[in-house]
């Protein structure tokens, strides 16, 4: 067989060699990219399922005493009375001040036959259908110089949505809603008033040096609500 001819076939073997490498690298790259986008959605799926754990008992807790009820279709006619009992661990304030037992002495003015009950955001919410998904969260910083005090919390509706969302369920309520600035709303309703906060990411607010809420997913926005002293 001629040189020629020998070059020729060699050639013709030696990029045949080049393109099958190349095949089998491209392959290689697609397969590894396939697994890691499988990777990743089975970690995201796995965290989002550990936080909704983590939150379940406080949701369950805090839906039971604040009497909450279902948004859209599946609202509830006949909620239940006003009256009903809250939960002694509901607010970070009432957490963080336990009541003393009898046989603790407490500074301060002796009680008054005739006083009015500390105002509560349970009861100064009470029939609230809250938007949005937004879900009560109780692990938060306590913030000084306030009454009592809640948040609720979200991860599927953007902040500019949630914050309307909430002012027209005050107003709903009966409450007349005055903006303080950007992210801050004052409402009232007779003697019941509220401060309004809305945190657009959650995990970025701070009270002091101390992050406010620590225990929410990221991108959650979070709505937090005192009685002003």
């Amino acid at each position: 067989m001629p040189s020629s001819v020998l070059a020729c076939h060699d050639f013709a073997v030696s990029e045949s060699s080049i393109l099958v490498v190349t095949y089998v690298l491209v392959g290689l790259v697609v397969a590894a990219y396939i697994w890691f986008v499988v990777w990743r959605v089975r970690a995201e799926r796995r965290k989002k399922a550990a936080d909704e754990a983590a939150q379940a008992p406080m949701r369950a807790a805090l839906a039971t005493a604040f009497d909450l009820l279902p948004t859209g279709e599946d609202a509830v006619a006949d909620s239940a009375p006003v009256a009903a009992p809250v939960a002694a661990g509901i607010s970070a304030r009432q957490a963080s001040n336990p009541q003393p037992q009898p046989h603790q002495e407490v500074e301060g003015r002796a009680p008054v036959d005739g006083d009015a009950p500390a105002a509560t955001v349970a009861a100064c919410l009470s029939g609230v259908q809250l938007p949005c998904d937004l879900t009560p969260l109780t692990t938060m910083a306590s913030r000084p110089n306030v009454g009592d005090r809640v948040a609720f919390w979200t991860n599927t509706t953007p902040a500019e949505v949630v914050g309307p969302a909430f002012a027209d369920e005050l107003e709903r309520l009966g409450y007349s809603v005055t903006s303080l600035d950007l992210s801050t709303l004052a409402a009232q309703r007779d003697e019941a008033r509220l401060i309004v906060v809305l945190h657009p990411d959650g995990l970025l607010a701070v009270i002091g040096d101390k992050p406010a809420f620590p225990s929410i997913p990221e991108r959650s926005v979070v709505i937090e609500t005192w009685v002003p002293e």
